[in-house]
Protein backbone atom coordinates (compact mmCIF):
# COMPACT_ATOMS: atom_id res chain seq x y z
CA UNK A 1 0.00 0.00 0.00
CA UNK A 2 0.91 3.52 -0.64
CA UNK A 3 0.89 6.90 1.35
CA UNK A 4 0.89 9.94 0.29
CA UNK A 5 4.20 11.07 2.07
CA UNK A 6 6.35 8.55 0.68
CA UNK A 7 7.84 10.08 -2.57
CA UNK A 8 11.36 8.70 -4.19
CA UNK A 9 13.29 11.48 -6.42
CA UNK A 10 14.91 9.79 -9.49
CA UNK A 11 17.57 11.11 -11.13
CA UNK A 12 17.40 12.28 -15.16
CA UNK A 13 18.96 9.30 -16.28
CA UNK A 14 16.66 7.16 -14.19
CA UNK A 15 14.15 8.83 -15.61
CA UNK A 16 15.58 7.96 -19.16
CA UNK A 17 15.38 4.71 -18.53
CA UNK A 18 11.83 4.11 -18.07
CA UNK A 19 11.53 6.35 -21.49
CA UNK A 20 13.70 3.58 -23.15
CA UNK A 21 11.87 0.76 -21.65
CA UNK A 22 8.22 2.46 -22.80
CA UNK A 23 9.11 3.22 -26.34
CA UNK A 24 10.55 -0.31 -26.69
CA UNK A 25 7.38 -1.63 -25.67
CA UNK A 26 5.42 0.70 -27.94
CA UNK A 27 7.16 0.55 -30.67
CA UNK A 28 9.17 -3.22 -30.71
CA UNK A 29 12.09 -3.54 -32.91
CA UNK A 30 12.54 0.07 -33.45
CA UNK A 31 15.58 1.97 -32.46
CA UNK A 32 15.36 5.33 -30.52
CA UNK A 33 18.29 7.23 -29.13
CA UNK A 34 17.20 8.43 -25.40
CA UNK A 35 19.93 10.69 -23.71
CA UNK A 36 19.50 12.34 -20.30
CA UNK A 37 21.07 15.69 -20.04
CA UNK A 38 20.69 17.81 -16.82
CA UNK A 39 16.96 17.79 -16.41
CA UNK A 40 15.91 16.79 -19.63
CA UNK A 41 15.17 13.75 -21.69
CA UNK A 42 15.91 14.15 -25.38
CA UNK A 43 14.17 11.39 -27.76
CA UNK A 44 15.34 10.89 -31.39
CA UNK A 45 15.09 8.39 -34.38
CA UNK A 46 14.79 8.52 -37.84
CA UNK A 47 11.45 7.77 -39.96
CA UNK A 48 9.71 4.93 -38.41
CA UNK A 49 6.61 6.42 -36.00
CA UNK A 50 5.01 10.03 -35.93
CA UNK A 51 6.00 12.32 -33.51
CA UNK A 52 2.12 12.46 -32.44
CA UNK A 53 2.77 9.10 -31.72
CA UNK A 54 5.78 8.88 -29.69
CA UNK A 55 5.19 12.00 -27.67
CA UNK A 56 2.39 10.47 -25.53
CA UNK A 57 4.67 7.43 -25.02
CA UNK A 58 7.74 9.48 -23.80
CA UNK A 59 6.40 12.10 -22.12
CA UNK A 60 4.04 10.26 -19.47
CA UNK A 61 7.32 10.49 -17.46
CA UNK A 62 8.03 14.31 -17.44
CA UNK A 63 8.34 15.70 -13.99
CA UNK A 64 6.92 18.75 -14.64
CA UNK A 65 6.22 21.30 -17.57
CA UNK A 66 6.71 25.42 -18.26
CA UNK A 67 3.80 27.39 -18.92
CA UNK A 68 5.04 30.28 -21.43
CA UNK A 69 1.89 32.08 -21.26
CA UNK A 70 2.85 33.13 -17.43
CA UNK A 71 6.76 32.52 -17.97
CA UNK A 72 6.17 29.45 -14.94
CA UNK A 73 7.24 26.01 -14.49
CA UNK A 74 4.99 23.37 -12.76
CA UNK A 75 5.90 20.00 -10.94
CA UNK A 76 4.27 16.80 -11.56
CA UNK A 77 4.42 13.55 -9.35
CA UNK A 78 3.34 9.90 -10.34
CA UNK A 79 2.11 6.77 -8.70
CA UNK A 80 5.20 4.33 -10.46
CA UNK A 81 3.68 0.85 -11.36
CA UNK A 82 6.15 -2.11 -10.80
CA UNK A 83 5.87 -3.03 -15.24
CA UNK A 84 7.32 1.12 -15.51
CA UNK A 85 3.90 1.58 -16.43
CA UNK A 86 2.51 5.95 -14.51
CA UNK A 87 -0.67 7.26 -13.71
CA UNK A 88 -0.44 11.39 -12.43
CA UNK A 89 0.10 11.67 -8.47
CA UNK A 90 -0.09 15.08 -8.43
CA UNK A 91 0.29 17.96 -11.26
CA UNK A 92 0.62 21.40 -10.19
CA UNK A 93 -0.66 23.09 -13.55
CA UNK A 94 0.02 26.60 -13.50
CA UNK A 95 -4.19 27.56 -13.30
CA UNK A 96 -4.42 28.88 -9.52
CA UNK A 97 -1.70 31.50 -10.73
CA UNK A 98 -3.53 33.03 -13.75
CA UNK A 99 -1.96 30.17 -16.10
CA UNK A 100 -3.63 28.04 -19.24
CA UNK A 101 -2.33 24.53 -17.61
CA UNK A 102 -4.78 22.63 -15.46
CA UNK A 103 -3.65 20.29 -12.34
CA UNK A 104 -4.57 17.11 -11.40
CA UNK A 105 -4.83 16.04 -8.27
CA UNK A 106 -4.91 12.46 -7.02
CA UNK A 107 -3.67 12.01 -4.06
CA UNK A 108 -6.57 11.04 -2.55
CA UNK A 109 -5.92 7.74 -4.52
CA UNK A 110 -2.64 6.86 -2.88
CA UNK A 111 -3.86 4.75 0.52
CA UNK A 112 -5.82 2.14 -1.49
CA UNK A 113 -2.73 1.48 -4.47
CA UNK A 114 -1.95 -1.33 -4.51
CA UNK A 115 1.34 -2.97 -3.04
CA UNK A 116 4.61 -2.01 -4.95
CA UNK A 117 3.03 1.02 -6.37
CA UNK A 118 5.52 3.73 -5.14
CA UNK A 119 4.89 7.86 -5.60
CA UNK A 120 7.82 9.41 -7.70
CA UNK A 121 9.08 12.73 -8.67
CA UNK A 122 11.21 12.43 -12.01
CA UNK A 123 14.63 14.24 -12.60
CA UNK A 124 13.33 15.16 -15.77
CA UNK A 125 11.00 18.44 -16.37
CA UNK A 126 10.76 18.10 -20.17
CA UNK A 127 11.09 15.64 -22.49
CA UNK A 128 12.15 16.78 -25.61
CA UNK A 129 10.88 14.05 -29.26
CA UNK A 130 12.25 14.84 -32.58
CA UNK A 131 11.97 13.17 -35.73
CA UNK A 132 14.64 13.08 -38.00
CA UNK A 133 13.75 12.35 -41.52
CA UNK A 134 15.77 10.42 -44.71
CA UNK A 135 16.87 12.94 -47.64
CA UNK A 136 14.74 15.62 -45.43
CA UNK A 137 16.05 17.94 -48.52
CA UNK A 138 14.43 16.03 -50.96
CA UNK A 139 11.20 15.02 -49.04
CA UNK A 140 11.05 19.30 -48.75
CA UNK A 141 11.23 19.57 -52.20
CA UNK A 142 8.90 17.07 -52.96
CA UNK A 143 6.08 18.47 -50.40
CA UNK A 144 6.98 22.10 -51.84
CA UNK A 145 5.93 21.28 -55.36
CA UNK A 146 2.79 19.32 -54.29
CA UNK A 147 1.49 22.27 -52.74
CA UNK A 148 2.22 24.11 -54.81
CA UNK A 149 0.30 21.80 -57.89
CA UNK A 150 -2.57 21.09 -55.22
CA UNK A 151 -3.40 24.21 -52.94
CA UNK A 152 -4.62 27.68 -53.38
CA UNK A 153 -1.14 29.78 -52.94
CA UNK A 154 -1.50 33.52 -51.80
CA UNK A 155 1.23 34.91 -53.10
CA UNK A 156 3.03 34.59 -56.95
CA UNK A 157 7.09 35.03 -55.65
CA UNK A 158 7.69 31.12 -55.96
CA UNK A 159 9.50 31.43 -52.67
CA UNK A 160 7.93 29.10 -50.36
CA UNK A 161 9.15 31.37 -47.48
CA UNK A 162 6.93 34.60 -48.53
CA UNK A 163 3.86 32.78 -50.30
CA UNK A 164 1.44 31.36 -48.04
CA UNK A 165 -1.13 28.68 -47.92
CA UNK A 166 -4.05 30.39 -45.77
CA UNK A 167 -1.98 31.95 -42.61
CA UNK A 168 0.58 29.39 -43.37
CA UNK A 169 4.08 29.81 -45.24
CA UNK A 170 4.16 27.06 -47.80
CA UNK A 171 7.53 26.55 -45.96
CA UNK A 172 5.98 25.83 -42.60
CA UNK A 173 3.29 23.68 -44.56
CA UNK A 174 5.95 21.73 -46.35
CA UNK A 175 7.78 21.35 -42.89
CA UNK A 176 4.92 19.87 -41.24
CA UNK A 177 3.50 17.82 -43.37
CA UNK A 178 7.33 16.04 -44.51
CA UNK A 179 7.83 15.38 -40.71
CA UNK A 180 4.12 14.62 -40.02
CA UNK A 181 4.08 11.86 -43.22
CA UNK A 182 3.63 8.08 -42.60
CA UNK A 183 6.52 6.08 -44.37
CA UNK A 184 5.18 5.23 -47.61
CA UNK A 185 2.24 7.94 -47.56
CA UNK A 186 1.73 10.15 -50.29
CA UNK A 187 0.99 14.25 -49.74
CA UNK A 188 -2.75 14.26 -50.36
CA UNK A 189 -2.76 11.75 -47.80
CA UNK A 190 -0.88 12.80 -45.29
CA UNK A 191 -2.40 16.76 -45.51
CA UNK A 192 -5.92 15.20 -45.05
CA UNK A 193 -4.96 13.35 -42.08
CA UNK A 194 -2.68 16.13 -40.66
CA UNK A 195 -5.63 18.52 -41.34
CA UNK A 196 -9.10 16.21 -40.76
CA UNK A 197 -10.09 16.01 -44.16
CA UNK A 198 -11.98 13.49 -46.02
CA UNK A 199 -12.19 13.25 -49.44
Amino acid sequence: MTTQTEKAYLSCAETAKYVRRALAESFPGFKFSVRSDHNAVNVRWTDGPRTAEVEPVAKQYQGGGFDGMIDMAYNRSHYLRPDGSVYVHYDEGTTGSMGVMPGDDNRALAPVMPEGVRVVQFGANYIFCRREITDYNGQIASVTAWIYAHCEIIGTTGDPHFDTFGSLRVADLARNLAYDAIPGEDWQDAFDRRYNLTR
